[in-house]
């Protein structure tokens, strides 16, 4: 380990250590202050490790003398460093390691006889350290070499060296390095986790930065369009005050003239056909909205014979025309009819062949069998009861065997829909229950008569999912929308 990462050529103790951490979090736990400020590093992996025992100086340096009992209590590479900084005050060079530390570690030397050594060079008289009892230790280790009386003088070695002391010692130092290393180990992993945390709150941030310019720019862009609308609104408000306004003098200036009076009761008629485009953007969604909700029935369009044999589908209260271009994109003929006339404009423009007018009226000048399928979506609503079965009449009448007919509406199952949404569009009758609009096809003689709940009901090979609730929160998890579907019956060998 380099000085650098002990912390600045200062050891680092674990209170210190610690007590760094605390702080470093205690700050970060802070409430951040309002605005953009600059994001704050965590700061632990700057925290430094704990010096390792063989890079510091347990033998303290400078003293008027020292004990051979503190050079003994020593492991054998620790010795050799601290015993080169005191008796010579440099660093352990290439004779320490590549004599010394083979020596000792093999036994064929202690720790006397190289502090002896040390001692007695040049540099160690030197620098003159006074370390007790060295020179009878010496003495004694040269004579406990000797054959025969060398045994006799070994009591007096272990004395001096003090070898039970300096085991507690050395196991007391041991246990102290391994706490150090584990230290360093948990250390080393916060300074793993922290890099960690601060790369990905740098990307959080960066995220965060672009979420925030998406969202400014979105802000600007929706209250760019909410001032033309509310532009656009001023004006129809305006248009719709002039024209009833024209409407009125008209009335008051040709009484006697019934044609002219017809005219401009047809323009009374739609004055308000701007409004209901306008409530069917708000209330009931998007074209592309509309179109995708739609996208449901067409596997059943496609599967019906008269269709699939090139028969007209004819859209009644066709609107904007989602459906219509739907079923044109799959090369299905179709044609459409509505009374309001911004809604039919709207549908012409995208090239739709739909015509402005009564579909009642239209429906009952149609020939017989001349189409292949008839369908209105959030239309039946509208009528009063008669109008309701004479549309199922006329249009039983117009269909070609084994057409079919799809009528979609608000579902008063839900309640939410029942009770509250079902009231927005103040040109509703009252909502049409499921079973009722069944009844109404079976009883006006069409076969296999069903309700389409939900996508499931549109693959007429299984059975319809119903509804049988069992609590009151199923009155709630109904579909908004439902449909019923029905088919002319084809009789005798009709095709």
């Amino acid at each position: 380990m380099d000085n650098k990462a002990a912390g600045e050529n200062s050891p680092q103790t674990i209170d210190a250590i610690l007590e760094r951490v605390r702080a470093e979090i205690a700050q970060k736990e802070q409430p951040a202050s309002e605005g953009n400020a600059p994001r704050r590093q965590t700061g632990l992996g700057a925290v430094p490790l704990v010096s390792e025992t063989d890079e510091s100086t347990l033998v303290a340096l400078d003293r008027p003398f020292y004990g051979i009992g503190e050079f003994a209590a020593l492991d054998e590479e620790t010795f050799l460093r601290n015993a080169y900084r005191v008796v010579l005050g440099r660093e352990m060079d290439g004779v320490g390691a590549s004599y010394y530390l083979p020596a000792l570690r093999s036994g064929h030397i202690g720790v006397v006889r190289v502090l002896s050594a040390l001692r007695r060079s040049t540099e160690g008289r030197e620098r003159g350290v006074k370390i007790r009892w060295l020179w009878p230790a010496a003495a004694l280790d040269r004579l406990t070499g000797l054959p025969v009386i060398g045994r006799a003088f070994k009591p007096f070695m272990d004395f001096l060296s003090l070898p039970h002391t300096n085991r507690r010692l050395a196991r007391a130092a041991q246990r102290h390095q391994d706490l150090i290393s584990a230290v360093n180990t948990s250390l080393s992993a916060i300074r793993r986790n922290n890099a960690r945390v601060d790369m990905r709150l740098e990307l959080h941030e960066r995220e965060a930065a672009t979420d925030r310019l998406q969202t400014q720019t979105a802000i600007e862009e929706a209250g760019k369009t909410l001032s033309e609308l509310k532009a656009t609104r001023r004006l129809i408000a305006e248009e719709s005050l002039q024209l009833r306004r024209l409407i009125d003098e008209a009335r008051a200036a040709l009484p006697e003239k019934p044609v002219l009076r017809e005219t401009v009761e047809a323009l009374d008629d739609h004055a308000l056909d701007s409004l209901y485009v306008a409530f069917e953007n708000r209330f009931r969604g998007s074209t592309a909205e509309i179109g995708k909700r739609t996208e449901r029935y067409l596997p059943i369009f496609k599967q019906t014979g008269p269709v699939a044999a090139g028969g007209v589908v004819l859209d009644i209260g066709c609107g904007r025309g989602e459906w219509l271009s739907l079923l044109r994109r799959n090369n299905i003929a179709t044609r459409g009819i509505d009374l309001n006339a911004s809604m039919v404009a709207e549908a012409s423009a995208l090239g739709l062949d739909v015509l402005a007018g009564d579909a009642l009226a239209y429906l009952r000048s149609l020939p017989e069998n001349s189409l292949a399928a008839i369908t209105g979506f959030h239309i039946v609503e509208h009528l009063a009861f008669r109008d309701l079965v004479t549309v199922f009449d006329e249009a039983r009448r117009a269909l070609m065997p084994g057409g079919v007919i799809l009528f979609e509406t608000p579902n008063p199952e839900n309640l939410v829909v029942g009770a509250c949404t079902f009231n927005y569009d103040p040109t509703h009758n009252k909502p049409l229950p499921p079973d009722f609009l069944r009844f109404i096809a079976e009883a006006r003689g069409y076969d296999e008569a069903r309700i389409i709940r939900s996508e499931a009901d549109c693959d007429l090979s299984q059975s319809e999912t119903g509804f049988a609730p069992a609590e009151v929160n199923d009155w709630f998890r109904q579909p908004p929308d439902y449909a019923v579907y029905a088919r002319k019956p084809v009789e005798n060998g009709q095709v």
